[in-house]
């Protein structure tokens, strides 16, 4: 009896990877597949192979996102997203957390909401960029995101080196997009 190919959706399910994992996989040789018609197909022993060897997931850094946002609707949202694509995503309600934590932890890119209380995502940068700096650590990518626009927050955030301003709600697509182009 001729063994059955696996899909790119049966192979997500066994190892609880998105779909662009998978794909980041393949283009990165890090798991077989075959070619049939344009679309990719795997041999089952070959994905048991790589479960057994305790590597449902490659042994790739995870990249860590810092997701600061005062509503929870969103963070949690983001968490997910970015969750799915590997990324690991830890999200704060405030600017004042988001800034302790930034000193405790080293994150490869920090997402903030323009409008929150007390601090807002520009002043939040500005003191994560502060901390970084006295405690001698590197710069890192950031993004702001906003439902609002504001020519004037744009352009102060385009000054102090922010490297997007996405406005929100964003399409999915282009904002993983941002981020990957963004986390290096």
């Amino acid at each position: 009896m001729e063994e059955k190919l696996l899909k790119v959706s049966d192979v997500m399910k066994r190892l609880n990877v998105s779909r662009r994992t998978i794909y980041y996989w393949i283009d990165e040789g890090i798991i077989k597949t075959i070619r049939i018609g344009g679309m990719y197909r795997f041999h089952p022993e070959d994905i048991a192979q790589l479960i057994e060897s305790g590597r449902s997931a490659p042994a790739v850094k995870q990249k860590k996102i810092l997701a600061v946002d005062d509503d929870i609707l969103v963070r949690e949202s983001i968490k997910l997203l970015l969750g799915r694509e590997g990324y690991s995503v830890t999200a704060v309600p405030d600017g004042k957390s988001a800034v302790i934590l930034s000193t405790q932890q080293d994150f490869d890119l920090t997402l903030a909401d323009m409008r929150m209380p007390d601090m807002n995502g520009l002043e939040t940068l500005k003191a994560i960029r502060k901390a970084r700096k006295d405690e001698g650590k590197e710069l890192k990518p950031e993004i702001i995101m906003t439902a609002y626009e504001d020519g004037k927050a744009k352009k102060e955030a385009k000054a102090i080196g922010v490297k997007e301003f996405v406005m929100k709600p964003f399409e999915l697509d282009h904002f993983l997009d941002l981020v990957k182009q963004n986390i290096g």
